[in-house]
């Protein structure tokens, strides 16, 4: 785990939205608290470029999270179209040659290997016909796509634990499925406590509706943060 990285940017809002707009009168609203902004496949097919370049502009850092996943060759050049647009992070799956063409890619924006979706749970995992645990999986990606040279994974909070102490803390770790204490899972299976999933080694934690659903979106976001700088005391 990184400690030295700022709180503004430990949550990474997911603006994920089908208004442009909207999403960009959000990235204002919070953007005093927030400095990292997730544009996830809904926002990014209806605004495309403009809104990317619009976080940027403010200042802001951005995770397109796009989750790659074709022949190595389309992945490679796809990746090569992110270059120069002041992006930090963006994802493809954790498979390892389409992971070795977003490197290859030479971006300069550091590659994110997505393991298993925060939606699976050991059903989904059976269905793939794999003979371990959810945990087995997602450490058998991570472990392949590291030794790649890639430069993170994402990851559920559930999880971070066993990749720290079975791989190290000489990458990034983004956990999605964040939800504070009470907040309903909605789609996700496998979630976890801002405060937990930073102790157990979390960088980055990817945190959408819990905010943007909040009576009052501000305190939210201080009350996660102030349990963030707790487990990272």
């Amino acid at each position: 785990m990184n400690a030295t990285i700022p709180l503004e940017d430990r949550i990474i809002f997911a603006l994920d939205l089908a208004d442009p707009r909207e999403a960009l009168n959000l990235v204002d609203r919070l953007a005093g608290r927030i400095r990292f902004f997730k544009v996830g496949m809904q926002l990014f097919f209806a605004g495309g470029w403009p809104v990317v370049d619009a976080i940027v502009a403010k200042g802001c850092q951005v995770m397109l999270d796009l989750k790659l996943y074709d022949i190595p060759a389309t992945v490679q050049l796809a990746v090569r179209q992110f270059a120069d647009r002041g992006i930090s992070f963006t994802t493809v799956h954790g498979y390892g040659p389409v992971v070795e063409a977003a490197l290859a890619a030479e971006s300069g924006i550091r590659i994110l290997a997505v393991t298993v979706l925060t939606s699976f749970g050991a059903e989904q995992v059976s269905e793939l016909q794999y003979q371990g645990s959810v945990d087995d999986l997602v450490l058998q990606r991570a472990r392949t796509v590291l030794a790649l040279g890639c430069h993170g994974v994402v990851c559920s909070a559930r999880e971070a634990s066993l990749l720290r102490q079975q791989l190290g803390n000489d990458f990034i770790m983004v956990t999605p499925g964040i939800r504070p204490a009470g907040a309903a899972a909605n789609d996700q299976q496998r979630v976890a406590t801002p405060g937990r999933a930073i102790a157990d080694g979390a960088d980055y934690l990817v945190i959408g509706r819990p905010i943007r659903d909040a009576a009052d979106p501000g305190a939210c976001i201080a009350a996660i943060q102030q349990e963030i700088a707790a487990a990272l005391v």
